[in-house]
């Protein structure tokens, strides 16, 4: 199915969370999604104050992520984070697993942290982030099961950063082959076209995260990364 550039537009997560990103740019970021009907507007937790007020009276979504891009702060460090983001105005959290626990099949541990995010969301929307280019495949069903059963709203392939890898077809239709219709699947890191984001939104993506929103949109050549 071909889209529209405002059809995907409505599906594209704006973001910037690069750690030099400063007041200006935040605030060009939610003008962008205003201009271009995006979904959302992805910043760091220090930004959701600044992306709420400059959002006000719009449909566009307040987005932050915690735990991100490591994943290794301890379970109550990132409960309290999402509580803190949430409580400033975010209303959707990516949440970084601690992937490094997975990779020694400390899934206990792993499903504990899961279940206690999910509850510090509250009302928010709150998605995992699995970084599948990392795991094996063994890694990846069972991270899968863990996020479904904790109760995330979405799963992602990728935080965009790190080892998590670029969003795949193939790894779009591994998540949305494996979660219930009421688990949404997001696509993150690498997308910078508006065919490689139509060929992911027919995969089965629900929505995309990407740091090229604009050009993906427009068609103009940009250099994002996220």
């Amino acid at each position: 199915m071909t889209r529209t550039p405002e059809q995907v537009a409505g599906r594209i997560q704006h973001t910037e969370v690069g750690p030099t990103a400063d007041q200006e740019r935040i605030e060009e970021l939610c003008d962008e999604c205003v201009e271009h009907g995006f979904d959302g507007a992805m910043v760091q937790a220090c930004w959701v104050p600044l992306a709420r007020e400059r959002l006000s009276g719009t449909d566009v979504t307040v987005c932050s992520a915690v735990g991100f891009p490591m994943g290794g702060d301890r379970p109550i460090s990132k409960a309290a984070a999402i509580r803190d983001a949430v409580a400033a105005g975010a209303e959707e959290v990516d949440v970084m697993p601690n992937i490094g626990f997975v990779k020694s099949g400390r899934f206990e541990d792993v499903r504990r942290e899961m279940e206690l995010v999910v509850e510090a969301s509250g009302d928010a929307t709150v998605k995992a982030m699995l970084e599948l280019g990392a795991l094996d495949d063994a890694e990846a069903r069972r991270i899968v099961e863990l996020a479904v059963d904790a109760g995330f709203d979405y799963v992602k392939n990728s935080s965009g950063w790190g080892e998590g890898g670029e969003a795949t077809v193939e790894r779009v239709e591994f998540l949305r082959e494996r979660v219930p219709d009421d688990v949404k699947v997001k696509a993150s890191g690498g997308i910078r076209t508006l065919d490689g984001a139509n060929e992911l939104l027919d995969a089965g993506a629900d929505l995309l995260g990407a740091s090229s929103g604009v050009e993906i949109v427009t068609g103009a050549v940009g250099d994002g990364e996220y």
